[in-house]
């Protein structure tokens, strides 16, 4: 039986996505950069959740809103 984490964690691209969850007034995000301290997705979803101010499970259990986003990063490096 296929479920709606399943479907979460199958759509997210560890490296690639950042993630924005939501629930009501409560919302956080996580930049792709995390993913760094973070690599396993349903550790990162609870770190999400718990960033929100939310239940470390409520990935698993609520009903969210999530959204995914990627990001352009730049460095700049002296000239010598």
């Amino acid at each position: 039986m296929w479920s709606r984490t399943d479907d979460l964690l199958a759509k997210l691209r560890p490296g690639t996505d950042g993630v924005i969850i939501r629930k009501g007034l409560k919302q956080a995000t996580f930049l792709p950069q995390v993913w760094e301290q973070l690599p396993d997705p349903k550790e990162f979803l609870m770190h999400l959740c718990m960033k929100a101010g939310l239940d470390a499970n409520a990935w698993q259990t609520e009903e969210l809103e999530v959204s995914t986003y990627q990001v352009q990063a730049f460095e700049e490096h002296d000239e010598d």
